[in-house]
């Protein structure tokens, strides 16, 4: 249950998340930089110790989503989180793909796996579907990904319809408008809202990456991001071009600020 909005740039691109689910499961670790392999991550940890989002310090980011609209064959034995940390230190899809071929998905539940390739110039998308692994390579354009408990289908038909009619805004694709999206209700479907409020499920954090040829940034807000009482976290890394022994150390700062800072 989660909106994942890529808006691709000159210099790099930007990636934002919601992470949408229930309440009682609200135990996330903020983000922090793992290491794997000598590369260098940042990405947030889920209570059963895995992730929805991150990016390598190559700028390589991958986010998860689940699959709800496909039928559970055999039940969960491992979180589906579990899988990005594997990929974290691929610096290329073909990279990405080997090491996923060779990741035992058994007693996971379906997902969908999106990668990001900025030195190709290239999205991925991988699903699972606990038969079978699929993958498709996309173009590196502007675009929204969208699950729900509810219904991906009918999440991804609202939520598009409000992010056609915002794209037609004159400042979208900045970073305030995506912010602005990932804050916002449609008041006619707002179980479907990009910003969750249903019952039990809620979004829990809005996560984003700001990528260009020199700097990852990766910006957190812990709490619905339509809320003013969210803490930001800001995290960020040297990008490297190519594989490196070493790279400059991540700064974490606490921003004593909440969410509309951004604006």
């Amino acid at each position: 249950m989660c909106t994942v909005t890529f808006v691709p740039r000159g210099d790099g691109f930007y990636l934002a998340m919601n992470r949408d689910e229930r309440i009682a499961r609200r135990s996330a670790s903020a983000p922090a930089v793992l290491k794997h392999g000598g590369v260098e991550s940042i990405y947030p940890i889920e209570g059963e110790g895995g992730t929805w989002i991150a990016i390598n310090h190559r700028g390589v980011a991958f986010t998860l989503l689940n699959w709800n609209d496909t039928q559970v064959l055999r039940e969960k034995t491992r979180t589906r989180g579990i899988v990005i940390p594997a990929l974290a230190g691929s610096d290329s899809s073909q990279a990405a793909q080997s090491a996923i071929s060779q990741f035992d998905l058994e007693g996971i539940l379906p997902f969908r796996l999106v990668g990001f390739f900025p030195a190709e110039n290239l999205a991925a998308e991988w699903r699972w579907n606990q038969g079978s692994l699929t993958f498709e390579s996309l173009p590196w354009k502007m675009r929204q990904w969208c699950s729900s408990s509810l219904s991906d289908a009918e999440a991804s038909l609202r939520r598009g319809l409000i992010f056609e009619q915002e794209t037609r805004k004159s400042d979208y694709g900045s970073l305030a408008w995506l912010r602005r999206l990932h804050a916002s209700h449609d008041q006619e479907h707002y179980p479907f809202s990009h910003c969750v409020h249903r019952g039990n499920v809620e979004t829990l954090s809005y996560s984003e990456v700001v990528c260009t040829h020199r700097q990852i940034e990766f910006n957190y807000v812990s709490g619905c991001p339509c809320r003013s009482e969210g803490t930001v976290l800001r995290l960020s890394l040297a990008r490297q071009r190519a594989p490196a022994s070493t790279v400059d150390c991540a700064s974490l700062e606490q921003l004593e600020a909440v969410f509309p800072f951004f604006s």
